[in-house]
């Protein structure tokens, strides 16, 4: 027989044990030790049987527990070793006279070592079936237990077990009791109770603590009473009385001041019991709902608030312009709307960092607020994109004195990290009912108001016109197009020369121009997708194509010998946005081999402008110090003062074609073309079209020209046929006798259609 199969012979289990084993653990009790009740029915079954020894034990999966005894000691008794084993699978005594003739229990420890002889031991059974344990008696001599004796030991059991039920009944409340008191302190909760009587309060320990009372305190019902009444809400203080005299429940969220000044937030519920037609008791509780109120509190701010500026965010923004409008409907005035966005402010965040974003905003935001002040809603929609609510406004000059005061706050400058920037803002601005009564419609009014400033050059104020939406909706059009056009390959680089007006009048380089092959409408210039290059996605690929076109072009004409000078490509402010303009400018030029001395960068006036000069500035210093030329296009058009020309590292100015036109505008061109040369800077005209304006440069000593006298833009193809054809004309040509050049004709009617 295995170990395993002789410890199931000698310790037999029933077959319900997981069941009486599942009732063992409710006995055994967690506070351990005997129990003073259970030790004297021991000792009455000592006495009554005249045995020396009397237990009460609990029978475990693994050992005989004993709870109770008396003429032995406490210590567990291993279940194989024990004869109650049996004594739990019977539903009556069970008993055995001597144990040495019985071959279960002859070689028992007990038996060998401790000279047991007798044992009876009744079962302290739950219910039937299932007993937990045992009393049971135990003799050092052979003995007979007659009918009575049988019977009086099952009473003995019983008792004990009642015993046994009875200590695990209290030790349950206790168990409960301590839950619901833990539980009232999780939730917070207090009981209390009036005796409206005789005005006698009693309460819960929690009230102690809601309360914020010092425990020696006996409540008073006049103490309640002043404490609810003490709220601000009146609604509470009179259902206060009424739930004393008249017994109507009460419920009710108030704010209360603690014994010790602090405010909180409490639910109070109470209910009147009656007694011969009058309110006898009132019962109730109270809960500390101070968190709750303060999480409430939390989620609005979090869902109408900005974490930044702690402005109105979008949802409180859209429910105030809705109420505003609701209102100026009701009493006939106006409502004012502004939308306004910083300028260039993704430059901020890539260079300065979103440490510095953040103070912009939230230093905006506190402008903002300064200048609209209580009356008028500023609110943060998200990124740089701020809006006014202004209700209550006469006509827009009240909108456009507020706005003036904002721009010149925003002209102050902002300090950061050690150093000083400032941001313009363009804001577009509507009125209801002048512009809609709709919300949704105002706002989009206003948004496209705001997107007139930005194309009109930004850091101004425009207000709606209706004109405006069907622009919008043009230019969403042509976007599409433009998109469309990129993924056919549609546009192409066009070249138009540059020529010295110098007596050795030659070629000194190209302009890149983009041209649009459009399926429906031709050949079509800048002036007609201008707008295009505006938008971030469109100029960013629309540049990327100019480069990677020209660069390729320049590498193809070196290696066939064309002798071409430079060639030079317009950026935008835009491409300086990205953050790696040189990077990406120079690994282009590497790695297809072009020097950088072949390249010319022209950057318009505009493009210096604002904040972003500083990183403007950056990029064009590094680009020139690797060899690459910069010209300032359309001088004299934009915004750039003269000391621009000193801070940046510039090589050329171009004279905008307008002032070619006008015969009074020779002084400016002269002026122009004279501040060039004393700053060592070469000088180009554009727009040249006659021999007269051709003649007048020259005496001027402007350095360079290029217009339709000499050429108009034309294919990449048909560059190396142009040059070969200029070079070839009699060294003697005067290009001012050349009004009509005979030489340049073909490429003039050639290129005549496809320029417009």
């Amino acid at each position: 027989m295995t170990a395993a199969q002789l410890q199931e012979a000698m310790c037999p289990c029933p077959a319900n044990e997981q069941e009486r084993l599942q009732e063992v653990l409710h006995y055994r009790f967690a506070d351990g030790g005997s129990e003073k009740a259970l030790d004297e029915i021991c000792g009455l079954a000592q006495s009554l049987f005249e045995v020396p020894l009397a237990f009460v034990t609990l029978m475990d999966a693994t050992e005989e527990v004993v709870l109770a005894s008396c003429g032995a000691g406490d210590r567990p008794i291993p279940r194989s070793e024990a004869i109650s084993s049996w004594a739990v699978l019977s539903d009556g005594v069970f008993v055995v006279e001597d144990a040495l003739q019985d071959p279960r229990f002859h070689g028992n420890e007990w038996v060998q070592r401790r000279h047991l002889r007798f044992y009876a031991g009744a079962p302290l059974i739950v219910r039937p079936g299932v007993a937990v344990g045992t009393l049971c008696l135990i003799d050092t001599r052979p003995r007979h237990l007659s009918a009575g004796e049988t019977e009086r030991l099952a009473m003995l059991a019983s008792l004990a077990m009642n015993e046994l039920s009875r200590r695990r009944t209290i030790i349950d409340l206790r168990r409960q009791k301590r839950l619901l008191a833990q539980a009232t302190r999780l939730t917070k909760v207090g009981s209390w109770k009036l005796d409206v009587r005789n005005d006698s309060l009693t309460w819960s320990e929690e009230m102690y603590r809601i309360f914020e009372l010092d425990r020696r305190v006996n409540p008073t019902r006049e103490f309640f009473k002043q404490t609810l009444s003490s709220a601000s809400d009146a609604d509470a203080q009179q259902a206060v009385t009424a739930l004393v005299q008249e017994g109507k429940r009460f419920d009710h969220e108030v704010e209360i001041t603690t014994a010790k000044g602090h405010r909180r937030w409490i639910r109070c519920l109470a209910e009147a019991e009656w007694s011969d037609g009058r309110v006898a008791h009132v019962i109730g509780s109270v809960q500390d709902v101070t968190e709750q109120h303060q999480h409430n509190a939390e989620i609005e701010r979090l869902a109408f608030r900005d974490g930044l500026t702690g402005l109105p965010n979008r949802a409180l923004f859209h429910e105030r312009l809705s109420g505003a409008i609701a209102h100026a409907r009701e009493t006939r005035t106006s409502v004012g709307l502004i939308m306004l966005d910083l300028d260039h402010f993704k430059t901020v965040n890539d260079t300065l960092g979103h440490d510095a974003g953040d103070l912009l905003l939230c230093l905006i935001g506190e402008r903002l607020q300064r200048v609209f002040g209580q009356n008028n809603t500023v609110a943060r929609l998200g990124g740089d994109e701020f809006a006014i609510i202004m209700p209550g406004i006469k006509t827009a000059a009240d909108i456009h004195k507020a706005v003036e005061r904002v721009m010149e706050l925003l002209r102050h400058p902002v300090e950061h990290d050690g150093r000083n920037f400032s941001i313009t803002a363009s804001a577009g601005a509507a009125m209801c009912p002048q512009h809609h009564e709709n919300p949704t419609d105002l706002l989009k009014n206003a948004d496209i108001a705001l997107f007139r400033a930005k194309l009109a050059g930004r850091n101004r104020l425009i207000g709606f016109q209706p004109w405006m939406r069907l622009a919008v909706e043009r230019r969403a059009e042509l976007m599409q197009d433009v998109r469309s056009s990129l993924k056919e390959n549609r546009f192409k680089l066009f070249y138009q020369p540059t020529v010295s007006l110098a007596d050795s009048c030659q070629v000194t380089g190209l302009e890149a121009l983009m041209r649009w092959e459009h399926p429906s409408k031709g050949l079509l210039t800048p002036a007609a997708f201008i707008s295009a290059f505006e938008d971030s996605e469109c100029g960013h690929q629309l540049g990327e194509l100019a480069f990677d076109s020209a660069i390729d072009q320049m590498r193809r004409w070196l290696d066939d010998g064309v002798e071409f000078g430079r060639v030079a490509i317009n950026l935008s402010s835009a491409q300086f946005r990205s953050g790696n303009l040189t990077e990406v400018i120079l690994d282009k030029l590497a790695a297809a081999g072009v020097p950088p001395s072949r390249l010319v960068l022209e950057v318009t006036e505009n493009t210096y402008m604002g904040w972003s000069a500083e990183m403007v500035g950056d990029a064009l210093r590094a680009l020139h110090i690797a060899g690459i030329k910069i010209a300032l296009d359309d001088f004299g058009t934009g915004y750039a003062s003269l000391t621009h020309l000193n801070q940046f590292p510039i090589d050329r100015l171009k004279i905008d074609k307008s002032f070619l036109r006008g015969t009074s505008d020779g002084a400016i061109v002269h002026a122009i073309v004279t501040l060039g040369a004393r700053l060592g800077m070469t000088v180009v005209a554009e727009g040249v079209e006659d021999a007269e304006q051709l003649a007048i440069l020259r005496e001027m000593k402007c350095d360079e020209a290029q217009g339709y006298y000499f050429a108009r833009p034309m294919p990449a193809d048909d560059v190396p046929a142009f040059l070969n054809e200029f070079r070839g004309r009699s060294d003697g040509e005067d290009m001012t006798a050349l009004a009509n050049p005979q030489i340049l004709g073909r490429f003039d009617e050639t290129q005549q259609s496809t320029c417009a």
